[in-house]
């Protein structure tokens, strides 16, 4: 998250994060950051606080079928549906007092869940900083935007992986290019008229071969659209047939490199993980994976709403062995050779259009 503050919008969040302040939240959060200093110079795991950034999946349901996504490819191997909004208040109840942050996606669009702007303003009235991505296609009427913006969601990321519907739809598939036009239209309208500052809204482009020469007009796309901020995104892929079709011939936009004639992500550090101190995922059904590369919940670390407590979970031998794993050898696992976290290159340009 802190990779989208840019210096011209650090005043909002400066605000935003001072109506969240409260000195349990701090104490949690130095508590985290000495365990976690503390496991990486003894090189074992120590634990204090809990996951002061949480990622909840409200439905891995979508509506589109991108290629390089699991939900949307149909390669997705966990059973498919939708957080209940009980499930919810739950987890909110429980980490509510320590979270900073709710980063309220994961596989799948969230507004599919019909009670997601119930579920955001249940955080938000907690004090906790709401933030979602979506694909642009829920926001359909005057009634909607105007709900979206009183649920009291602070920051919200739209793909537009194209400039036109021939260059959208390769990526996007299934996807009305109009239709996100007038979504992000509408949601300025309605910040506009009820005279809110928020949710901020990302315009994120993810580059790649088919697109990477739009580029320049989809910036100039974000600034009519009045939105808040441009994102440049780099692609993620899973296979060197991937990386043919999809990787950008500019390198500058790519996260990956060839070594040895293997496809790795450029920097990235084999050994440790902060996300595993600071954060964790809670898919929709409950399920309790290390992070959101856990596509498919092969590392799960319990359920979340069968009777169990999340500190349970947290403290687990499951999760503990894993983050010892994770500090001695980051690339024993697969996904984590494929993960971007601690690569600032996920976002090659971030580009502020409002004040």
């Amino acid at each position: 998250m802190a990779y989208l503050i840019t210096p011209k919008a650090l005043p909002r969040y400066v605000r935003r994060y001072a109506r969240a302040f409260s000195w349990k939240r701090l104490g949690n959060f130095l508590a985290v950051l000495a365990s976690m200093g503390l496991s990486w110079i003894t090189r074992r795991p120590i634990v204090w606080g809990r996951p002061f950034m949480l990622m909840v999946e409200p439905t891995n349901f979508c509506n589109l079928k991108c290629p390089l996504c699991p939900s949307g490819n149909g390669e997705m191997r966990r059973p498919r549906g939708t957080m209940g909004l009980e499930d919810f208040k739950k987890l909110v109840d429980e980490l509510g007092d320590e979270a900073f942050m709710m980063m309220l996606w994961n596989q799948g669009e969230p507004y599919i869940n019909k009670c997601f702007n119930q579920m955001v303003r249940y955080a938000s009235d907690r004090g906790i900083f709401t933030f979602t991505s979506t694909n642009g296609h829920f926001v359909r009427s005057p009634e909607q935007a105007q709900a979206i913006v009183e649920s009291g969601l602070d920051e919200m990321i739209v793909s537009l992986d194209g400039v036109d519907q021939a260059t959208y739809e390769q990526y996007r598939v299934g996807g009305q290019i109009e239709r996100v036009f007038s979504g992000v239209r509408l949601l300025v309208a309605a910040k506009e008229a009820l005279g809110s500052q928020t949710p901020l809204i990302n315009l994120q482009f993810i580059v790649m071969k088919h697109n990477e020469n739009d580029l320049a007009t989809a910036e100039v796309l974000a600034k009519d659209l009045r939105v808040d901020k441009f994102l440049v995104k780099t692609a993620q892929v899973y296979s060197e047939a991937d990386a043919e079709e999809f990787l950008p011939e500019d390198e500058q936009y790519s996260r990956y490199e060839h070594a040895e004639d293997e496809l790795v992500v450029k920097g990235q550090p084999t050994r440790g993980c902060k996300v595993l101190w600071y954060s964790s995922m809670v898919n929709w059904n409950g399920a309790v994976a290390p992070c959101c590369f856990d596509k498919d919940v092969d590392f799960g670390m319990g359920q979340a709403f069968n009777g169990r407590s999340f500190d349970e979970i947290w403290r687990s031998r499951a999760y503990m062995d894993f983050r010892r794993q994770v500090l001695a050898d980051r690339n024993s696992f697969d996904m984590c050779r494929n993960c971007s976290e601690g690569y600032r290159g996920m976002f090659s340009l971030i580009k502020e259009i409002k004040g």
